[in-house]
C-alpha cells in the first residue's frame, strides 16, 4: 500500500470519527450542554493527552521558536477553534446532517483558494465542482421547507465550511516543519485556552451529569477529537489539502446515516439530493482537479523540518 492510498484511508477515518461524534453531539446538546462548552472539554482533553504523550516520547518535540508559537496561536484560535465550534453551533441550529453537509463546502473553497494562489481561473472541472456545491447548498438550505433551515443554522455551517478549508489549507508547513504531533497538541492548547475565554465570557447553566452524558463526551474527546483531528493532520505528509479534504467528504454520509439510525433523524427528499451534489462535487476533484491543487499547496514547504518521532 503506497503512502498515498494510506494517507486516504486515514482521512476517511479521521472523517467517520467525525460524523460519529457529531451525532454524540447532538445528543449532548438535546439534553442542555452548550456547543462552548463541549468545545472547551474536548480541546482541554485532547491537548493535555496529546502533549503528555509527545512529551514523554520525544521532550525536544515540545520546543518550538517565537513564530513558529505565533502560527500555532493562529492555527489554535482560526482552525481548531473556530472549525470546532462553528460546526457544533451548526448542529445545534440545524441537526447534524444538514450541518456536516453544509461544512462540505469547504473543498471547494479550497479549490477556489488554490485559483487565487496560481493567479487563474479554475478548470472546467474544479468550476463544476464549485457550481454542483452551490446548487446542493441551495437545496440542503431549501429543500425541507422555508423553515427546515434556521438563519443561524446556515450561518455556521458556512462558517464551519470556511474554517474547514483554513484548517485544511494553513498548518501545512507547520506539520513539515513541527511534525503532526507537536503541531496537533499545540494546535489543540491554543484551542483550548480561546474556547475557556470565550466560555467563561458568557453564562451557561450545566444540567446534571449522567453516565451517558460522561460516556458520550469521552467518545467526543477520544475518538472525535483526539484521534481523528491529529490522524488527519499527519496525512498532511503525504496528501495536498485539496486531497485531504476531498478524502474527508466520508463525515457527511457517516453523520447522516448516523443521526437516522440512532437519532432517528431524516433530511427531506430534496436535501439528500443537495447532499449528493455536494458528495459528486468532491469527487469530480478527487478524480479531475487532483495534481494541479497538489503542485500549487505543496509550494514554500521548508525542506529538512523535524518530524514526530
Amino acid at each position: 500500500m503506497n503512502q498515498r492510498v494510506r494517507g486516504i484511508l486515514v482521512v476517511l477515518l479521521s472523517a467517520s470519527l467525525w460524523g460519529l461524534s457529531g451525532t454524540a453531539a447532538q445528543v449532548l446538546f438535546t439534553r442542555g450542554f452548550s456547543p462552548m462548552f463541549l468545545v472547551a472539554v474536548r480541546l482541554w482533553g485532547a491537548a493535555v493527552i496529546l502533549l503528555l504523550a509527545v512529551y514523554l516520547r520525544h521532550p525536544a518535540s515540545l520546543r518550538v521558536d517565537r513564530r513558529s508559537l505565533g502560527q500555532l496561536a493562529v492555527f489554535g484560535l482560526f482552525g481548531f477553534f473556530l472549525v470546532q465550534y462553528s460546526y457544533f453551533a451548526a448542529i445545534a441550529a440545524a441537526g447534524v446532517a444538514t450541518a456536516t453537509f453544509l461544512q462540505y463546502l469547504g473543498p471547494a473553497l479550497i479549490v477556489l483558494y488554490a485559483a487565487i494562489a496560481r493567479r487563474r481561473l479554475p478548470s472546467p472541472a474544479e468550476a463544476g465542482a464549485v457550481l454542483l456545491a452551490v446548487c446542493g447548498t441551495g437545496l440542503l438550505v431549501l429543500g425541507g421547507g422555508p423553515l427546515r433551515v434556521t438563519s443561524a443554522g446556515l450561518l455556521f455551517g458556512l462558517l464551519s465550511a470556511v474554517s474547514l478549508a483554513f484548517y485544511t489549507i494553513y498548518p501545512a508547513t507547520l506539520v513539515q516543519r513541527l511534525g503532526p504531533w507537536t503541531t496537533s497538541g499545540y494546535g489543540f492548547l491554543f484551542g483550548a485556552l480561546a474556547a475557556t475565554l470565550f466560555y467563561a465570557a458568557t453564562p451557561h447553566r450545566m444540567p446534571p451529569l449522567t453516565m451517558q452524558d460522561l460516556a458520550l463526551t469521552l467518545f467526543v474527546v477520544l475518538f472525535g477529537t483526539l484521534i481523528a483531528f491529529a490522524i488527519y493532520v499527519s496525512a498532511l505528509r503525504h496528501l495536498s489539502p485539496s486531497e485531504i479534504g476531498i478524502a474527508a467528504t466520508g463525515e457527511p454520509l457517516s453523520a447522516a446515516a448516523s443521526a437516522y439510525f440512532l437519532l432517528g433523524q431524516a433530511l427531506q427528499g430534496w436535501q439528500y439530493a443537495g447532499g449528493a451534489l455536494i458528495v459528486i462535487a468532491v469527487a469530480v476533484l478527487a478524480l479531475f482537479g487532483r495534481t494541479p491543487a497538489a503542485r500549487v499547496e505543496r509550494t514554500g514547504v521548508i525542506a529538512g523540518g523535524r518530524p514526530d518521532p
